[in-house]
Parts: structure tokens; C-alpha cells; sequence
């Protein structure tokens, strides 16, 4: 629906650019209209025109419309304008997306731009950029509400009035001593039905619920879903406040991460744009990995080599090999897949290894009975060989129970290595399951046949 609405006003977005008051009329065009719909309708018009619309929408939707585009869009969208207005932009920005921003600037465009920024966002700026990636101060805003313990709620109000127009939340007011040691939390709805004479340490609540700056933005993801809140303070280690993780910010969070773990997990390699990117660069993304895989392979293509002898011996073993293999590797993905997740969600721990390995081996014995049984009927009717039937009924059985086994007990012991689990990917997950579901086929097969 968004698609079919931006192509029908694209062509007025551009018969608007071309006329005189092209700016007047722009910001009556879309006067009623939120940011993310404004990007939706502009999203394929020319850099240079989108920098026209934002110039002319100005503060604050203009930056909020700038802030839709991801970082590359951003980049040429921000070549288009002067050096006053790139300074402009900067200033007006959220800081947690400034601050990435920024380091996707070219270093020499950084330095130019910087001195002409207002000197209390460049050292904002300067400050963010320090935070290493993964942590909750790379993604903290340093715009929140905060207020001294000593004043009444009548004070409070007055000067939450004044803070209101530059904060990206004021609905949790943060209250700190004379150090900016955090000590409380208020919400605009306890300053509301509070009596005005009352202070912010009479009404504060002192249990609070804070994050270190240096801690994974994943696990202050985790406790802003745990705990419901709207925003999270992001203290140092002297307990300073330094700023706020909001909702918006942990949204942002989960969907980079669900991306890069489905990437991941697909063996695709690390999370690239793939509509920008270049044919190129996708293939050598994907290449690495099928390397390693192809590498996996030639393992499975010497284990059949070496039971040559034994599939020339009873040609119908082959019959059943792409049935096993898939089984394994489909069996291995399931449980993996499950574990993974599990462990992303917080639902599976660390200490929980032995529960779910015996789990997923009780899990494999009941599906491995259960496909055995049906292959094992199939072997004996296609091949009237009762010897093959058992060789294929056992096979599945070990196949199933080694894929799903392998399947929950990979991506743990990578987590316990401090690796990433969705690194175990399916079709790594499913050649591992292949190589050794091929030794223990032919072992079973040289065990009934030789017998």
C-alpha cells in the first residue's frame, strides 16, 4: 500500500520541486504528515531532492525525515548541503544518531564540519563516538530530564516546562545529588497527582533499575523487555548518570541483531544493504562460507570413497543415502533452531546443557523410532532385502538422534566459548550431521552384510 501511495504522488513531489515557492509548497504538502510517511513518499526521489525537502520542512521534521534513511542514504543525502546547513543537521540530531552518524563521515569531512558545530553537541558528539560499538553507551541518548532532590513538585513542573522541548522523553524525570549520582526516579504521572509542596525526595522512588555504560546493549534490551520500562538509565561506574537507553532505541537493537543472526545462521555471512550493494560483494559475502562448507564436503565425498567396495556390493545402500543425509541435516537444523532461539530469549542457560542435550536425545529417539520404522518397510518392500532394512532402519535411527543432538549441543558449547551460536549454522550444522551420518551408514551396513 506504502509503495502504490508513493508512486502516485512521486511525480507532484517533483512537479512541486520545479515550481517557484517550491519550499512553501512542500511544507504545506505534507504539513499533516509523520516523518516516516514523508520518508516512504521520498524515498526515490534523487539525494539532491530529498536535501531540498528536508531544508524545506527545517526543525524539527526536516531532521526527523533525515533520520528515517539508514546511514549510507544519509551520507549522500548530506553531501548535498552546505557546511552551514551539515553543521545545522548535526546540532539538531538525536544524539545516540548523531553520533553514529558521524562515524560513518568520511575523517577529513568530520574535521571540517565539527568546529562549526555548537560546542556542547561536539563534545556530546566527541563523547558518544568513545563508547565501543556493542555497548549501551553507543546507543544511549544523553536527552533526558533530570532534576535536583531538594525542589518541590510546583518547582519540578516549571522546570520540566523548560527542559520538555529538547528531551526525547520526560516521562521518567531521573533525580541526582550535586555529583549527578543517580539517587531516584519520578514519573510525570507522580509529579501530577503529587501535592505541590512536596519534594522530589519525598516522592522519588530509590529502587531503581540501571545499566553500566560499558554493558552489552543486548542485555539492556533484555532488561528494558523484562521490566517494562519506557526507558532505562545508563549509569558509570561511579554511578553517574550518562544517559538513557529508550524503547525506540532497543527496537532498533532487536531487528540489527535478529538480522545479523539470521545472516548468520544462513551461512549468508555478515548483514550488508542488498539493495545498494554490488553484485561483487554479495558473492564474496556468500563465498566464504561455501568455501568452508565445500571443504566439509570433500570429507563426505572421501567417506563414500572409502565404502566404495561395500556400495558395489550392494548397490541399493545408495538408494538410501539422500534420504539419511537429508533427515540428519533437517533433524539438526530443528534443534538447533530451537536452542538458538532459546538462547537469545534467555530461556535456555548456560547451566541447562545436560537438560537439553537429554531432552533433544529422548526428542531423537521417539522421531528416529518412528522414520526408522517407515524406511525400514520402504527398503524391504522396494528391495525384498531384510538385511537392507535393517541397515536403513538402524542408519535413520543414529541419524536422527546425531542430528538433533548435535543440533543443541553446538550452539551451546560455542556460547560457552564466547562465540556467537547462530555462527552454527544450519548448513554448517547439516555437513557435520552428513560426514558422520555417512560413517556410522556404511559402519552398520559393513557390520549386517559381513555378519
Amino acid at each position: 500500500m506504502e509503495e502504490k501511495k508513493g508512486s502516485l504522488i512521486g511525480p507532484e513531489i517533483l512537479e512541486i520541486l520545479s515550481s517557484p515557492q517550491s519550499a512553501d509548497k512542500i511544507r504545506e504538502s505534507f504539513a499533516e504528515m509523520l516523518p516516516y510517511d514523508i520518508f516512504v513518499l521520498c524515498d526515490d526521489l534523487q539525494d539532491d531532492q530529498i536535501a531540498r525537502c528536508i531544508k524545506a520542512l527545517g526543525v524539527p521534521t526536516g531532521i526527523e525525515l533525515f533520520q528515517e534513511f539508514n546511514d549510507e542514504r544519509k551520507r549522500e543525502i548530506f553531501s548535498c548541503f552546505s557546511r552551514e546547513w551539515m553543521a545545522d543537521i548535526l546540532e539538531e540530531m538525536d544524539p545516540d544518531e548523531r553520533a553514529d552518524f558521524v562515524n560513518v563521515l568520511p575523517e577529513e569531512l568530520t574535521e571540517e564540519i565539527l568546529p562549526l558545530v555548537a560546542r556542547a553537541e561536539r563534545l556530546d558528539i566527541k563523547k558518544l563516538m568513545e563508547y565501543e560499538e556493542e555497548t549501551a553507551g553507543a546507543i544511549m541518548t544523553t536527552d533526558y530530564a533530570v532534576l535536583p532532590p531538594d525542589i518541590t513538585v510546583k518547582s519540578a513542573l516549571e522546570r520540566l516546562k523548560l527542559q520538555a522541548f529538547d528531551k526525547e522523553t520526560i516521562y521518567y524525570i531521573y533525580v541526582t545529588d550535586d555529583q549527578r549520582r543517580l539517587i531516584g526516579l519520578v514519573t510525570l504521572r507522580d509529579l501530577i497527582v503529587s501535592l505541590s509542596y512536596k519534594k522530589m525526595e519525598d516522592i522519588m522512588r530509590t529502587n531503581l533499575v540501571s545499566a553500566n555504560v560499558s554493558e552489552d546493549k543486548e542485555r539492556v534490551a533484555e532488561m528494558l523487555h523484562h521490566y517494562d520500562f519506557l526507558a532505562i538509565p545508563i549509569v558509570n561506574d561511579g554511578n553517574c548518570l550518562v544517559g538513557i537507553v529508550t524503547v525506540d532505541d532497543v527496537v532498533d537493537v532487536v531487528i540489527e541483531e535478529s538480522t545479523e543472526d539470521i545472516y548468520k545462521y544462513g551461512a549468508a555471512g555478515e548483514y550488508i544493504d542488498y539493495m545498494s550493494a554490488n553484485f561483487f560483494r554479495v558473492a564474496r559475502q556468500r563465498a566464504f562460507w561455501l568455501l568452508i562448507l565445500i571443504f566439509v564436503g570433500f570429507i563426505t565425498a572421501w567417506v563414500l570413497k572409502q565404502n566404495s567396495v561395500m556400495l558395489e556390493t550392494v548397490v541399493a545402500l545408495s538408494f538410501f543415502i539422500p534420504l539419511l543425509l537429508g533427515s540428519g541435516g533437517n533433524a539438526g537444523t530443528q534443534s538447533s533452531t530451537v536452542v538458538i532461539r532459546g538462547l537469545a530469549t534467555g530461556d535456555i542457560k548456560m547451566d541447562d546443557l545436560m537438560t537439553v542435550v537429554r531432552k533433544e536425545l529422548i526428542v531423537g529417539v521417539i522421531m528416529g523410532a518412528s522414520l526408522g520404522s517407515i524406511v525400514t518397510l520402504r527398503a524391504l518392500w522396494l528391495e525384498k532385502d531384510i538385511r537392507l532394512g535393517i541397515v536403513v532402519g538402524l542408519a535413520m535411527i543414529a541419524t536422527i538422534i546425531l542430528g538433533t543432538v548435535l543440533g543443541a549441543l553446538l550452539p551451546i558449547l560455542f556460547k560457552k566459548m564466547k562465540l556467537d551460536p547462530a555462527l552454527m549454522s544450519g548448513p554448517f550444522i547439516t555437513s557435520i550431521v552428513d560426514v558422520v551420518s555417512l560413517m556410522i551408514y556404511f559402519r552398520i551396513a559393513f557390520m549386517v552384510f559381513s555378519g
